[in-house]
């Protein structure tokens, strides 16, 4: 991994927590493969929203017809720790998008400029790059305004209007790459949560004041992130960010030794299933 390239996601786990931030993302590119049913769940379901955006799956065969063709299945039986995991995620992908494709988030007067679009700005004065990919980019020329849309199988936390998160700066810093193209007056951050219950839209106007105040703070982090080599510490223990990763991590530790086992029996001559 370029370590001089960040997302939002990892400059929110170095503001919770430095030492869980170190454990999440110092280690092998190996360990940060593992898959798990709901992070495979959550790539095909944005890969899915991406077509009904374009406007490619406007039908409930459509949809059907797709995850007939590119549903994950060998990912999702792989593994041992997913089991009937893969069937549950099956119908909820299923559910969510065919809630999703009866109402795609268009509002009135925007036009959809963009899909999965991905941008990267470098930050002045540092050898940092910041990136994040914007599932839908809406322009509203008669308002002059843009809006940035992320989709997520979770409700966005509440925040204070006044603070900004890091994923919001960051958001609307990335925002200025598109100022040419777009030329808007009003920038919109977007969240929608997508469920087969419900699609839950929040929308956030962004201050340029606000982030003229709290931006320092950000490019501070992302200088001692891209200094980070060695694992902080704590100065008390139970650390509910550090104890989670960690847990994590021994639940690959066995995988990876029950996988290890299952081979050499099979070269042994006795064959298992790797999923038992």
């Amino acid at each position: 991994m370029d370590r001089t390239l960040f997302t939002p996601v990892m400059l929110e786990a170095f503001r919770a927590c430095k030492r869980a931030y170190f454990l999440a993302y110092h280690r092998d590119g190996a360990a940060q493969a593992k898959e798990q049913a709901s992070s495979v769940c959550k790539r095909f379901i944005l890969r899915a929203l991406s077509e009904i955006n374009r406007a490619k799956l406007t039908s409930v065969t459509q949809i059907q017809k797709f995850m007939g063709q590119y549903w994950p299945v060998d990912r999702l039986s792989a593994s041992a720790d997913l089991n009937d995991a893969g069937t549950r995620a099956f119908l909820y992908t299923y559910k969510t998008l065919l809630r999703y494709q009866s109402r795609p988030y268009h509002p009135s007067g925007s036009n959809v400029e963009a899909v999965s679009l991905r941008v990267r700005s470098r930050i002045a004065g540092e050898r940092v790059y910041l990136e994040e990919v914007f599932d839908l980019v809406l322009y509203y020329p008669a308002e002059k305004k843009l809006e940035l849309v992320i989709f997520s199988l979770k409700e966005p936390r509440p925040s204070n209007p006044a603070w900004p998160t890091p994923t919001e700066l960051v958001r609307q810093f990335l925002a200025e790459r598109l100022q040419m193209r777009y030329p808007f007056e009003k920038l919109l951050l977007t969240t929608i949560k997508v469920s087969p219950q419900e699609t839950k839209v929040s929308r956030k106007e962004a201050s340029k004041e606000l982030f003229a105040l709290h931006w320092p703070e950000v490019v501070k982090s992302l200088a001692e992130m891209k200094e980070l080599n060695e694992m902080p510490s704590h100065e008390e223990d139970g650390c509910r960010y550090c104890e989670a990763i960690e847990s994590r991590m021994v639940r690959e530790l066995n995988s990876d030794e029950e996988t290890a086992d299952a081979v050499q029996k099979e070269a042994a001559g006795e064959t298992i299933p790797l999923s038992a």
